[in-house]
């Protein structure tokens, strides 16, 4: 069941034969057991990521003409799985084969018009970094649809400034994420915008969770997890306040984490069948995101 962190703070100052408080801040000690409580929460989601933690988000736009493709990974994101961006363009005829319905599209039916509905959201397959700018760097800059744009990176504190191209004629197709926070993209259309747009972007990330010191703040964790934080945090609270360890509560995390690390997730993942090792000739069929080629691809259920 999951508790308020007043609640958590409550029951761990009982397990301690401490003084009852009706606040976090009453006390010192319940101070002390709030901060554990933190400490160890955070410990939890750190060690394991867990899908409570995964979300669909939108990348920041540069908003640049100069540099159209540069997009930003928002504040708060600790990782992206996959991305999409919306194709507007209903003539260009990019996507055919990867049309999703992730979106709605409203059509007018005029016989006769040849109105052709857009893609929708496409994926954007996200390139390990050497890659994606190796590639960028073979488009010619004398073709009319190459343009470059000057990117520079001074996220860590080292300023240094490259050229890269682009293609500004299509739907992107490919991007990669350069220190965590810079998202490059292979090209933009300039038919529908004069930068990509924070709008088109769909994208599966894990968020890093937040924490509140007050009496009424829930931490995002599953009801199953709860007690897992309750036994670390009583395990450290008696180790620093009391000076003695909590045998049955060590014992209780361990338990939990074997949970934890068993059942972290209910989707995304095969069955334990599965996980088995499998010598004979594949037979499937391939499900991977554009640009991977033939064989395994990132991810969980690329063979069907």
């Amino acid at each position: 069941m999951k508790q308020t962190l007043l609640a958590l703070t409550q029951d761990i100052l009982s397990r301690m034969s401490s003084d009852e408080v009706n606040s976090i801040g009453d006390t010192t000690e319940s101070l002390q057991v709030a901060t554990i409580i933190k400490q160890k929460y955070f410990d939890i989601v750190n060690r394991v990521p867990l899908p409570e933690h995964e979300q669909l988000i939108q990348l920041e736009p540069s908003l640049d003409v100069d540099s159209p493709i540069l997009m930003y990974v928002p504040e708060g994101v600790a990782a992206i799985k996959w991305l999409k961006y919306f194709d507007s363009n209903v003539l260009d005829g990019v996507g055919n084969l990867q049309y999703t319905h992730d979106l709605n599209v409203d059509i007018q039916n005029n016989s006769g018009n040849g109105d052709n509905a857009a893609p929708g959201y496409l994926y954007v397959t996200i390139l390990p970094q050497e890659q994606f700018i190796s590639m960028v760097n073979s488009f010619n800059p004398q073709e009319d649809d190459v343009e470059t744009f000057s990117f520079t990176d001074n996220n860590n504190g080292f300023n240094s400034t490259y050229n890269l191209y682009y293609k500004n004629d299509r739907q992107p197709q490919y991007c990669t994420i350069i220190s965590n926070y810079y998202v490059i993209f292979d090209s933009y259309d300039n038919t529908q915008d004069s930068t990509l747009q924070s709008s088109k972007t769909m994208a599966w990330g894990r968020i890093i969770p937040h924490w509140v010191m007050e009496d009424s703040f829930v931490p995002n964790l599953a009801e199953e997890q709860f007690q897992l934080l309750m036994n670390e945090a009583t395990a450290l609270a008696f180790y620093e306040l009391k000076q003695q360890p909590h045998q049955l509560a060590m014992q209780e995390a361990k338990r939990g984490w074997s949970n934890v690390q068993k059942n972290k997730s209910v989707t995304n993942r095969p069955t334990y069948f599965n996980e088995l090792p499998n010598f004979g000739r594949r037979s499937g069929v391939y499900y991977g995101t554009r640009g991977f080629g033939n064989g395994y691809s990132q991810g969980w259920n690329q063979w069907q």
